[in-house]
């Protein structure tokens, strides 16, 4: 008889992983709940076949330039989990403690700058985000201060992701999954002087459009960039980063101006390559905190020390 393998990226994107870690978020006590979720994520780290894990140990290596060892790389995709699972502990327990939510979540100087400047100005504003640290809560803080913005969210949500997205509605952020209609408004917003979030460093797998990023080719987004042009809107790099004492922190790039180019697809690839290089210099010098479970990078995969 043969073992079903579980899928636990599939799992853990579903409606009832989501419902259950909102209920155990709630239920638990801190002391309980962070040792819970320690266990868990040492014990998803040394399942080396799942394909989360392939991913993760593919993006964490491409990130290091190749240079990190097998038992380096198993030690880096080990903490990263912890510190995933921790964050996703810290984001369910406080959901309906505001005021938590608000005293966790350190706004780094560049960063409270941009955010004065985004409620006072009125000037059209694209942040765009990678996948690091504790940015749901991130988010959470952002729209409990005060800001008001929309999320272009990746395109026809699995059942756990439109949970997550409800979750986020509740906190008053406007989440759009990527759509025509989406980039319309996304657009619209920009163009009276709004703000507009999106991810950068989620793989598309059926994208056209390849981009270098950490020395390589990935099929990552670049619609962002045509929203850009569009709009005269700066591009702004947003990232959360994890804090001595459980606290996390969000910081930001300088303003990126997307220049035209000969012709849409390298106008395109082009700007969205300088904007990845600022992501680069986000993710390089703290690299666990890269939360990334799926493969921008599955040329690699084969490369991987093991």
């Amino acid at each position: 008889m043969t073992r079903t393998k579980i899928n636990l990226q599939n799992l853990a994107n579903t409606r009832f992983a989501i419902a259950a870690g909102l209920a155990l978020g709630k239920g638990l006590p801190n002391f309980i709940g962070r040792p819970l979720a320690r266990l868990i994520a040492d014990e998803i780290s040394r399942n080396r076949d799942s394909a989360m894990t392939r991913a993760l140990r593919t993006n964490l290596w491409v990130a290091s330039n190749g240079v990190l060892s097998a038992e380096a790389l198993d030690q880096q995709v080990q903490q990263t989990f912890r510190k995933h699972l921790r964050s996703l502990w810290d984001f369910y327990h406080n959901l309906n403690r505001p005021n938590k939510v608000l005293d966790l979540v350190d706004f780094e100087p560049s960063f409270q700058t941009l955010f004065d400047q985004a409620k006072q100005d009125k000037q059209p504003r694209l942040f765009v985000t990678v996948h690091t640290s504790n940015f749901e809560m991130a988010g959470r803080a952002l729209a409990l201060r005060g800001l008001e913005y929309q999320i272009l969210s990746f395109p026809q949500p699995p059942s756990g992701y439109q949970l997550q997205n409800k979750i986020r509605q509740e906190s008053g952020i406007e989440v759009t999954p990527m759509s025509v209609e989406a980039f319309q408004k996304a657009r619209e917003r920009l163009r009276n002087g709004g703000t507009v979030l999106t991810g950068v460093d989620r793989p598309l797998a059926q994208s056209r459009h390849m981009v270098r990023f950490f020395g390589r080719l990935a099929p990552l987004p670049v619609a962002y960039v045509q929203l850009a042009l569009q709009t005269g809107a700066p591009i702004i790099i947003v990232a959360c980063i994890s804090k001595p004492g459980g606290r996390y922190g969000l910081l930001c790039s300088d303003p990126i101006i997307a220049r035209a180019g000969s012709d849409r697809d390298s106008e395109l690839v082009g700007n969205a390559e300088v904007v990845l290089k600022y992501a680069e210099d986000a993710i390089r010098p703290r690299p666990t905190d890269w939360c990334m479970f799926y493969p921008v990078f599955p040329e690699a995969e084969r490369e991987v020390p093991v």
